[in-house]
């Protein structure tokens, strides 16, 4: 199996929200302005959320502005409830473990009990977050209509299905406003002269930059330049911290 594939480390929900709010802010939003929109802190976690959008394509990020992606805009604007959810679906395959994972399953009953180990073994998720990435996927799943009991749509069946029901599509997106107000505890961030270093690994054909500290603990992937961007502000909002 392939190193260093892509799996966001936030839900696909998390992410749609995300997208939600750059799009009430007409499309484009700083880093800054769509952390206030959705009353939430610039963290480390609230990074990962970004990062995660642009895995599934939701979003873009260039020199610290986020834009919704045209695939976003796609799901906003479907004609009919199967296209949107035919959007939806690509949007959550986009990340490459994902996709790989529903090639593997689609038709079968899924292994939820298994799910994280098989990211362990498989796909080198790391032991502290194959848990909260196997979640992602079934939660996801079944937000886009892909899990029916613990049985793995295929194509031919979920579109079937959707084509039973062609009614208008709703102003909210499927299941996808739920679980949006989440817990910010795990968001906060608090000055600590114990704070560890970044840990910076050279891994195959991309770096890993690991950080942890109070209220963060979290793995990045350096694959392109707007990675690189989110750490750098990252690194501002821990200096901003520690020199108060």
């Amino acid at each position: 199996m392939p190193k260093n594939l892509n799996y966001p480390l936030a839900s696909f929900q998390k992410a749609f929200a995300l997208a939600d709010a750059v799009d009430a802010l007409g499309g484009n939003s700083s880093v800054e302005t769509c952390a206030e929109k959705m009353q939430r802190k610039i963290s480390g976690g609230f990074m990962v959320i970004i990062s995660s959008a642009q895995k599934f394509n939701l979003v873009g990020i260039d020199k610290g502005t986020i834009s919704t992606s045209e695939n976003y805009k796609l799901i906003k604007h479907a004609y009919s409830n199967t296209e949107q959810l035919n959007f939806l679906k690509k949007s959550f395959l986009a990340p490459q473990v994902f996709s790989i994972l529903f090639e593997r399953f689609k038709g079968k009953e899924l292994p939820a009990e298994m799910l994280d180990k098989i990211l362990i073994r498989e796909f080198e998720v790391e032991e502290t977050t194959a848990g909260r990435v196997a979640g992602y996927f079934k939660d996801g799943l079944k937000t886009c209509g892909l899990l029916n009991g613990n049985q793995v749509a295929d194509d031919s069946e979920s579109n079937k299905t959707q084509e039973e029901s062609p009614s208008p599509v709703n102003q909210s997106k499927p299941e996808i406003q739920q679980n949006m107000q989440s817990t910010k505890a795990d968001e906060s961030l608090q000055p600590d002269a114990s704070f560890s270093p970044i840990k910076l690994d050279s891994v195959a054909n991309c770096y890993e930059i690991k950080l942890s500290g109070p209220g963060i603990y979290t793995t990045l992937n350096l694959e392109k330049e707007e990675d690189i961007l989110i750490i750098e502000a990252i690194i501002k909002k821990f200096r901003r911290e520690i020199v108060k």
